[in-house]
């Protein structure tokens, strides 16, 4: 490995429950039943395709973009508030950076929610590369953000693993020839199912990956 590339959302921070309750609350606050899987549902489909499902189940009245900007701007409170970094994953980040191995950051979520996260945890100083879907003009359904990162440290895909909760993006992942460590997001339980034919290996905590 010469470059690690992280996913922040669910991989490196424990928000996926928070998504679950900001969805369920919003869904709630419209006397709509929650959704027990919401996450598995969204996950696959992503933050604004899940808004415009909910939108157009539930016949709501609004728009799929007002619904995206409510869930993230509660994201982004607690994001800079409160939502914690994986458990180990500062002391393993801090072993490969010993080790001389370039860090990414590589994310669907916005600069204005990620910079404040990764400095109240104080982990922003180990990372050499943070990309953002909107710098790649691309999104998380192709590999190209991941791409992005090999190409910046002149490496072929092969010396790169990218650490992903996300079962589409471990298979987009492993399709485009990179190594990948499934992180399992504390919420969806089928992921490591899903995930594990395109895993070069799939862990709950970044514990596990300390001794190697």
């Amino acid at each position: 490995m010469k470059v690690a590339i992280f996913d922040f959302d669910g991989t490196l921070f424990e928000s996926a429950v928070y998504w679950v309750k900001v969805i369920n609350q919003y869904l709630v606050e419209r006397d709509i039943e929650t959704e027990d899987d919401i996450l598995s549902i969204a996950k696959p489909l992503g933050i604004s395709e899940t808004a415009k499902m909910i939108r157009e189940k539930f016949s709501l009245a609004e728009t799929q973009q007002e619904i995206v900007t409510s869930w993230r701007s509660q994201m982004g409170k607690n994001y800079h508030d409160v939502i914690a970094l994986r458990e180990y994953a500062h002391e393993y980040i801090e072993k490969l950076h010993s080790k001389g191995i370039n860090i990414c950051l590589a994310t669907a979520m916005e600069r204005d929610f990620v910079i404040p996260a990764l400095e109240r945890t104080k982990i922003m100083p180990l990372f050499d590369l943070i990309v953002t879907i909107s710098d790649v003009k691309a999104n998380k359904n192709s590999p190209l953000i991941f791409q992005h990162c090999a190409e910046y440290f002149h490496v072929a895909p092969s010396e790169c693993t990218v650490f992903e909760d996300s079962p589409q993006a471990a298979k987009i992942c492993s399709d485009a020839g990179f190594h990948v460590i499934g992180v399992f997001d504390g919420v969806c339980v089928n992921d490591r199912e899903l995930m594990s034919p395109f895993c070069d290996r799939f862990i709950d905590s970044f514990k596990e990956l300390l001794d190697l």
